[in-house]
């Protein structure tokens, strides 16, 4: 399985990226959405963990592609912000599981283990 991390703080995507491994996934990070995108076009992802807040726009902005590209994709969302509004708007745009900041190791294992 391909799991792709799109979060703003390096330490945050190469610490996923190494749980993920450790899980037998292959990860790639990225810190824009932009390069996500491009990323989205090259590669088929089936896993995606999503900042909301990053410096080209919020993970939310991502979702719709996400979904275009492979209908059956599972988003993990993992953020501060984590309102009522905004778990509830990432479940209706189509995220599977919301991760609240700062997490543990076992809540990404958990999230993947669950979604696989």
């Amino acid at each position: 399985m391909n799991a792709l991390i799109v979060d703003d703080e390096e330490d945050i995507g190469l610490m996923i990226s190494m749980f993920l491994k450790k899980e037998g996934l292959k990860a790639d990070f990225t810190s824009r959405i932009t390069s996500a995108k491009e990323m989205i076009e090259k590669k088929n992802y089936q896993l995606f963990f999503l900042d909301l807040n990053l410096p080209d726009g919020t993970g939310f902005d991502l979702i719709p592609t996400i979904k275009e590209r492979e209908a059956s994709a599972k988003i993990v969302i993992i953020s501060a912000y984590d309102s009522v509004d905004e778990t509830q708007k990432a479940m209706d745009l189509g995220a599977n599981i919301f991760i609240k900041k700062p997490f543990t190791k076992n809540e990404v294992i958990n999230a993947v283990r669950t979604l696989a």
